[in-house]
């Protein structure tokens, strides 16, 4: 670990990764962070195992070589499949959202039918079934891959029909599951959350939605008091990189969080 005055470093594939970001600055406003996104290989969800292990860890480097205290896979894929990887090979605490996702849904279904929606690879990987079995083995949880609603979102679909239906296909093929739970389990998702409660509103049906930024910012408040390691005084910074068509991603973050709270936007190569 390192000292107090040191960023915390944010990785995702992509601009998902900002609904974990906007969450961490409301609950740790003087800390700073170095923020980055793989845009060159996303989306994740669609590369084997191994890639995303290997692209995962060559990114937390790159944050390394910024002197982070800490790191939060913002990546509900890269959590599934690179955070075991990750931990033995930094010697920083790195933390992931699938747990706090999954806390927070076995809280609120009442009638223990979860619902997930993610990458493809999230899905395949069965982290959220095992880790949701493990707190309540009678929960029933059915989970759907949408490649297309992520790739939509990076683009800057953010609202509107075209984003609806997009939606409301995926939503389909959950078919007559009687969930009363959603798991936004791409952390993109949760930047569309608002069309999500439409569509449930709009079709009379009571869902809970479950965002995993609440409780992976608290997660991280947590281990930095516990270590000592929060910062006192507001000296924030906010830098971002990509990897790819910096211009473009920096459009899409002041779309999101707007352009109040950056300090600087970098395009690097591996």
């Amino acid at each position: 670990m390192c000292n107090k005055e040191n960023p915390i470093g944010i990785f995702d594939s992509g601009i998902g990764g900002l609904s974990i970001l906007e969450e961490l600055i409301k609950e740790l406003p003087n800390e700073s962070y170095e923020y980055i996104g793989d845009t060159l290989r996303m989306p994740y969800g669609t590369r084997s195992p191994e890639e995303i292990s290997a692209f995962t860890c060559e990114c937390l480097n790159f944050l390394k070589e910024k002197n982070i205290k800490a790191a939060v896979l913002a990546c509900n894929t890269a959590t599934c499949y690179a955070i075991e990887d990750a931990r033995k090979l930094f010697n920083f605490p790195i933390l992931g959202v699938v747990e706090p996702a999954c806390e927070y849904a076995a809280e609120v279904s009442k009638n223990k039918k979860i619902a997930l929606i993610a990458t493809e690879s999230t899905v395949k990987s069965e982290v959220y079934n095992r880790t949701l079995k493990s707190m309540d083995s009678e929960i029933d949880i059915r989970g759907v891959g949408a490649p297309d609603l992520v790739i939509a979102i990076e683009n800057g679909l953010l609202q509107g029909e075209d984003l609806e239906n997009i939606i409301k296909r995926y939503l389909n093929e959950l078919g007559d599951f009687k969930y009363d739970t959603l798991i936004l389990g791409c952390t993109h998702f949760a930047l569309v959350t608002k069309t999500f409660k439409k569509i449930f509103e709009e079709a009379n049906i009571d869902i809970s939605f479950v965002n995993p930024a609440k409780g992976t910012a608290l997660n991280l408040k947590k281990l930095l008091q516990e270590n000592l390691l929060s910062e006192d005084e507001n000296k924030s910074t906010l830098n971002f990189y990509a990897t790819k068509d910096i211009k473009h991603f920096e459009e899409n973050v002041f779309n999101v969080v707007g352009d109040n709270i950056t300090d600087s936007f970098t395009e690097i190569k591996f």
